[in-house]
């Protein structure tokens, strides 16, 4: 399900600046759900990447990431096919930000995920070897909470209405279609919406590295959590690419 021609006049009507302010992109012309204090709003982060081999899973995109993508879109709408501007669009936003994507990125190199893809580094998954990768999240769109991101919990994905019907109408599909790539959730309420999934099966025939941590430098028990599965994060990878 794609909502991209739903919203591409409401983008067309942005100015185009350096940055762009809540103000901006939280407004009516972009809402996508609401339901009390959650809100939803649409973001060009619809591309789908079938041929992928990994997915690297969030929650869902923060306002950064929604930043990111809309101005990128903006200042490439009318000059880039559609769904390059698109894939791109994600690409620039994913785990952008306050230095998150070079954690993760030291991480998926300390499994030894660039070996099993024949890469020097998963850096190259943000450049030129961006085709391997599918960047995605349980929510699709930015969620937020009394207007700030959404967190994961309070409330619970997995009971909300709203959260739980974008999981189960927008993810779901998605996941499927990206056939055998391994999935890496970032952080424990992704895990946990995953096993959920995959006892109801729901999601089928992919590897799940359960209990990544999430890259944040917020999360103060990253490097604990990692260290402890690390080793088993090898194996399982080893295992799916021999």
């Amino acid at each position: 399900m794609f909502f991209f021609k739903n919203y591409e006049q409401s983008i067309l009507q942005l100015p185009v600046k350096e940055t762009y302010t809540k103000e901006d992109l939280m407004t009516d012309s972009f809402l996508y759900a609401k339901d009390n204090k959650a809100e939803v709003f649409w973001a060009p982060f619809e591309d789908i990447n079938r041929e992928a081999k990994v997915i690297i899973l969030g929650i869902t995109p923060g306002w950064t990431q929604m930043e990111l993508a809309y101005n990128y879109v903006r200042k490439h709408i009318g000059s880039e096919d559609k769904e390059l501007m698109l894939r791109r669009a994600k690409r620039q936003a994913s785990f952008g930000g306050k230095g998150i994507r070079k954690n993760l990125v030291d991480m998926l190199d300390g499994i030894e995920l660039n070996k099993h893809l024949n890469i020097h580094s998963c850096s190259e998954l943000y450049g030129e070897m961006n085709h391997l990768l599918h960047s995605s999240s349980l929510l699709r769109y930015p969620v937020f909470i009394n207007k700030k991101n959404y967190s994961g919990s309070n409330p619970s994905m997995l009971k909300h209405p709203l959260l739980f019907q974008m999981i189960d109408e927008l993810f779901v599909p998605e996941s499927n279609e990206v056939k055998d790539a391994v999935i890496i959730p970032a952080g424990k309420a992704v895990s946990d919406v995953l096993r959920y999934l995959v006892d109801e099966e729901k999601i089928q025939n992919h590897l799940i590295l359960f209990d990544f941590p999430h890259p944040s430098g917020a999360n103060g028990h990253r490097k604990k959590q990692y260290e402890e599965k690390k080793e088993w994060f090898k194996e399982q990878l080893k295992a799916h690419f021999s």
